[in-house]
């Protein structure tokens, strides 16, 4: 593409493919060179730069990213150089354009007609651009291996591999006379807002099934997995309380079934789950009676607005404490001055001078942060010999500089598996968030160095060496934690379990 030319968001990724086939595949084999293709139409469809340092590709990052066993040659590198020149000059034209497009109407659908012609409209020739004809199941325009952990980043790849704008994927889905509204689709892209009514959760069903994904591709990778879904009807009047209880054991389509069926349902999940007969439920009854955490000295703000239910949560706030910590203790002063700090970043209208975010946190999702990150830094300082049998590390040595460290992650999320006896999507969110942090450009511990000064090594979880090693090259240990997060969090996903029988309720 010479210098200047603007080429079309759906033709790249194709171009990008083809020149792989044609230039990398050959010198790498078929696995790594898939690997570097979805790697480089991910950068396309996040419409981002290649990562570059002092000038120069980064190429420990792209290696990474990649997923490649070893460095990159010198002629693998060379080869690849024009690619990387291309989508650089592509992303840097495009960003505002291609950022307008994606969360807005489609300009060819907008047709603008003069007022001095609106009075002249006939009746048997249709004005201004025409809709695209709708595919029941559309062809995907490129190949792509990886597969985005997030929600709205999942989106945002399945539409453009298809070719959908909101706009022309809420004419395809959402019939004339439903009130789904289409700014919805915008905000789920922009990861403002998730699904979560029964009527979401039918739109994203229909979604999945025009692009013929597996059945719940999209649910898995919902934000508030532990959250129950609204909207559902018992039929019968209940109070809120039992409602909330209920809701979390329902099926998605339970509005849609008969009389006889949601009855079924109902007394099934009132018997089996609510009176505690199942052991998952003799469980969570036993976690609930013990509350632990770090408390942070703002949370309640937050907690007071947006408090998630009781019953909703495998264990939102249902952890164990041991005997000398029976309640959530306040968080010491720094990691309470962190929390604000990576709050204000996610939260302001504005981001400070020199730091860049991908997204902003609404209240709902601020509060659920400062939950989770409450009960992995209480589960990390709780006793190893009381009942939580948790890690031991002082209160005032906690800090969010531990998060880039693979060793912290796999022992929260082995703690949890080892006290509920398998894992669920808590733990799939919770290396979202981890990811999230440590994400290339936009992560606010990625773009905060200064909270390895923090670190002390940890018998077990963290080396000096690797304290060495992070100061010294801290973008590189963010890549490697960030790699070892998105293995740990596929690994995860296969195995994890949803732990009431939904089966039983149908």
């Amino acid at each position: 593409m010479k210098r200047g030319q603007r080429l079309k968001a759906s033709a790249l990724p194709r171009r990008i493919a083809v020149f792989c086939e044609i230039r990398i595949t050959p010198l790498t084999g078929a696995d790594l060179g898939g690997r570097v293709s979805s790697y480089l139409i991910g950068l396309v469809v996040f419409r981002s730069s290649p990562p570059a340092v002092k000038g120069r590709w980064n190429w420990v990052a792209i290696e990474a990213a990649c997923e490649a066993p070893s460095p990159f040659s010198t002629n693998l590198r060379r080869n690849l150089q024009p690619a990387l020149d291309l989508i650089n000059r592509w992303a840097n034209d495009h960003q505002r354009s291609e950022a307008k497009r994606v969360f807005e109407p489609a300009k060819e659908l907008v047709p603008k007609v003069s007022k001095s012609k609106t009075k002249q409209r006939c009746s048997g020739r249709p004005r201004g651009y025409q809709p695209r004809a709708i595919e029941t199941f559309p062809e995907p325009l490129f190949d792509l291996d990886y597969d985005p952990p997030d929600f709205h980043d999942a989106l945002t790849v399945q539409m453009e591999r298809h070719g959908d704008t909101a706009w022309h994927l809420h004419r395809a889905v959402v019939d004339p006379d439903e009130t789904f509204d289409r700014k919805t689709l915008y905000t789920w892209l922009k990861g403002e807002k998730a699904p979560r009514s029964v009527a979401s959760l039918e739109v994203l069903h229909r979604i999945e099934r025009r692009y013929r994904l597996p059945e719940s591709y999209f649910k898995r990778k919902l934000p508030h997995r532990m959250r129950a879904a609204s909207g559902h009807d018992p039929g019968i009047e209940i109070g809120p309380a039992e409602r909330r209880r209920l809701a979390w054991h329902l099926p998605d389509d339970f509005n849609s079934l008969t009389a006889s069926k949601r009855e079924e349902i109902l007394e099934w999940v009132r018997r089996v789950i609510i009176t505690g007969s199942t052991e998952y439920r003799r469980y969570q009854a036993a976690t609930t009676r013990q509350h632990f955490g770090i408390k942070f000295p703002f949370s309640e703000r937050f907690q007071a607005q947006t408090a998630p239910d009781k019953d909703e949560d495998d264990e939102n706030d249902a952890i164990e404490s041991d005997r000398s910590l029976n309640r959530k203790i306040d968080s010491p002063m720094r990691l309470a001055e962190e929390m604000a700090e990576l709050i204000r970043f996610k939260t302001a209208t504005l981001t400070a001078i020199g730091f860049h975010r991908n997204k902003v946190w609404g209240e709902e999702t601020t509060a659920q942060k400062i939950e989770h990150f409450g009960l992995m830094f209480g589960a990390l300082a709780a006793s190893p010999s009381g009942s939580i049998r948790g890690r031991g590390i002082p209160l005032n040595d906690l800090t969010f500089g531990l998060l880039v460290f693979p060793g912290v992650w796999d022992w929260y999320v082995q703690w949890r598996e080892r006290r509920r006896g398998f894992y669920t999507s808590w733990e799939v969110n919770m290396l979202s968030s981890g990811l999230e942090l440590t994400r290339y450009k936009t992560g606010w511990l990625r773009q905060n160095p200064r909270l390895l000064d923090r670190v002390k090594p940890i018998a077990g979880l963290i080396s000096a060496a690797e304290i060495e090693s992070a100061q010294e090259q801290w973008n590189e240990t963010c890549d490697g934690f960030y790699q070892h997060a998105i293995n740990r969090l596929k690994e995860i996903q296969r195995v994890a379990r949803i732990h009431t029988d939904r089966a039983a309720t149908k």
